[in-house]
């Protein structure tokens, strides 16, 4: 075997999300793991160098195809470079993502940790005050508003809804879904400009968020 190998890199990260998804991230030992991708624990420590390392690469894996799903489905969507079509494709992503959606719906007893963990992994600061001014230069965000207090608002209105669903949830309760469409609609539509403007300076706005986040998470070296 070679010291690196991307199919068992692959075979083990896969491993540990079903792990912990199921039993928690403190019960998905390195034994667990390498036994659940039918490897050698000696396998294991030829692709991560600690199991700390292991779940830091598996968030950041995770993460990274979130992004590159939001950034598809807003390039894919003729309105997905308004500030509403961002924030609706950037959750219906988010939601395709068991072990995203696991770090903050579970109360911390699953992933308990991870959500306050490297800043440059959490979902909820996706879209920042300097992504938000590229959206005002361009006309896609109203003008008097900051875009450091819309930033904020922004992941209140993700994080929010993922906090309270364990709590709230019913028979009687809507889907995730909806309340995020009608958040999208009457909410996040609110802080665009009555003037309809071009969408496309907001999906090349949005994609050189992605790929600079993107570049960011393939760095291997450890969080600061």
């Amino acid at each position: 075997m070679s010291a690196r190998d991307p199919q068992r890199r692959d075979k083990l990260l896969d491993a540990a999300i079903a792990l912990i998804l199921r039993s928690g991230v403190r019960r998905a030992s390195i034994d667990e793991i390498a036994r659940a991708a039918g490897v050698s624990k000696g396998a294991v420590y030829l692709e991560f160098s600690s199991r700390d390392a292991l779940v830091d690469t598996v968030v950041r894996r995770e993460y990274r195809r979130y992004l590159a799903d939001a950034l598809t489905r807003v390039e894919a969507d003729p309105e997905g470079g308004r500030l509403s079509g961002i924030y609706r494709h950037s959750i219906a992503a988010l939601l395709d993502r068991p072990f995203l959606r696991a770090m903050y719906e579970d109360n911390g007893q699953i992933v308990a940790g991870l959500l306050r963990g490297a800043e440059r992994y959490r979902p909820r600061v996706l879209l920042g005050a300097q992504f938000l001014s590229e959206l005002a230069d361009a006309g896609l965000l109203r003008s008097d508003v900051d875009p450091a207090v819309v930033s904020h608002l922004l992941s209140v209105l993700v994080v929010g809804p993922l906090l309270a669903e364990p709590v709230l949830r019913d028979d009687a309760a809507p889907s995730l879904e909806t309340t995020f469409g009608l958040l999208a609609d009457l909410v996040v539509s609110g802080l665009e400009p009555d003037e309809r403007r071009d969408p496309a300076p907001g999906v090349r706005a949005f994609r050189e968020l992605v790929e600079g986040i993107d570049q960011e998470l393939a760095d291997d070296s450890p969080p600061g």
